[in-house]
C-alpha cells in the first residue's frame, strides 16, 4: 500500500472511531448525584424490653430512602444538636430526626393473634398497594428490602392492641424546619408490622420535600 492510500485509510478508522466515540458518549445514561438525607439514631420514648426499635428505624428509613436519586448517610451522633453538626461535617443538605414511641396495651395476644406469623411481608405488601402518588410508588418500590434483620425482629415482638407513635422532623443544612409530624397505628394481631407502613408514610413525605429545587439551600 502506497504512502497517500495508507494515510487516507488511517484517516478513515480515525474518524469512524470518534464517530462510535460520540456516539457511545451520546447515548450512555447520565449519572447525577444522589440527595444525601442525614439519618440521626431515634429517640427511643418508651418501648417493651429485649429489642431495639432505634435500629429497626434506621433500617426501615434507609431502605425507603435509598435509591437513583437518594441516598441516606447514618449518623452516630445521639443528641439533637450534635447530629447537627455532624450532619455539616458530612456535608448532607438534609438531616432526618425521628423519635419512636411503643405503647404496649396488654400482655399477650389471644387466639387470633396467633395468625400473624407473616406479618412482615404483609407490612411491605400493603405499603406498596397504597402508595397514591409516584413519589409514594418508588418509595414503596424499596419495601421489600427494608424489612432486613433488625425491622424482622421488632416486628414480630408486636402484640394486639400495641401502638407505635412515630415522630420525624426534616431540617435544611441551615437548621430549617422542612416537615414535622406524627403518625401512629395500632396493631389488630400479635406480630404485625407496624413500622414498615409508618416508615413508608414519612419516607413518601420526605422524598416529596427533598425533591423540590431549593429546598436544601433554606
Amino acid at each position: 500500500m502506497n504512502g497517500p492510500s495508507r494515510h487516507a485509510l488511517i484517516g478513515a478508522l480515525g474518524l469512524l472511531l470518534g464517530a462510535r466515540g460520540a456516539y457511545a458518549q451520546g447515548t450512555a445514561p447520565v449519572q447525577s448525584a444522589a440527595t444525601r438525607i442525614c439519618l440521626a439514631p431515634a429517640v427511643v420514648e418508651t418501648a417493651p424490653g429485649g429489642f431495639d426499635p432505634a435500629a429497626a428505624v434506621r433500617e426501615t428509613f434507609t431502605g425507603f430512602l435509598t435509591g437513583p436519586s437518594l441516598a441516606v448517610v447514618p449518623l452516630e451522633a445521639r443528641l439533637a444538636s450534635q447530629s447537627r453538626e455532624e450532619a455539616k461535617l458530612a456535608g448532607c443538605p438534609f438531616l432526618l430526626l425521628s423519635t419512636i414511641r411503643h405503647e404496649r396495651k396488654t400482655s399477650g395476644g389471644g387466639l387470633l393473634g396467633k395468625v400473624a406469623s407473616g406479618a412482615v411481608q404483609q407490612g411491605a405488601w400493603s405499603v406498596t398497594g397504597s402508595a397514591s402518588s409516584a413519589v409514594g410508588r418508588a418509595v414503596a418500590g424499596a419495601a421489600a428490602g427494608a424489612a432486613t434483620s433488625a425491622a424482622n425482629d421488632y416486628a414480630s415482638s408486636s402484640k394486639v392492641k400495641d401502638e407505635i407513635t412515630l415522630s420525624y422532623r426534616l431540617e435544611s443544612a441551615n437548621g430549617a424546619e422542612l416537615l414535622d409530624k406524627s403518625e401512629k397505628r395500632k396493631a389488630k394481631s400479635d406480630g404485625e408490622d407496624l413500622l414498615t407502613p409508618l416508615t413508608q408514610q414519612a419516607a413518601e413525605a420526605i422524598a416529596a420535600v427533598v425533591s423540590r429545587p431549593g429546598q436544601g439551600a433554606r
